[in-house]
């Protein structure tokens, strides 16, 4: 798949990125029950729509497309597409979940948001 170098960065870019850091930095200010909350949901959301409409908006319609592949895979030439998609769907959110809950119930960690 290419896209025109004009949009790689524009600022639907810079809007996923944002929450990108947000949601994978979570764990720290996030009770976990907030944290499986939202990761329950965006499962919800991935079956019923097929992917992030930030990235349907900046690549189109393939639903084999993540953010995180087509920018990785400049500085990865030979990144798998379907393995990337596997990790960041549904690795990541357990690896966040899972610190969460080693953070705040192990080591006793008070997030900003605590319930």
């Amino acid at each position: 798949m290419e896209v025109k170098s004009r949009k790689d960065f524009s600022w639907i870019f810079w809007i996923h990125l944002l929450l990108i850091i947000v949601s994978y930095s979570s764990f720290l200010y996030l009770d976990w029950i907030i944290i499986l909350i939202g990761v329950i949901s965006l499962q919800i959301y991935y079956l019923l729509r097929g992917g992030c409409d930030l990235t349907f908006k900046e690549f189109g319609d393939d639903k084999d497309t993540t953010f995180a592949w087509y920018y990785l895979s400049k500085i990865i030439p030979r990144l798998d597409k379907l393995k990337t998609k596997l990790f960041i769907r549904h690795v990541l959110p357990m690896v966040l979940l899972f610190a969460a809950i080693l953070l705040q119930t192990t080591f006793s960690f008070k997030p900003l948001v605590d319930l």
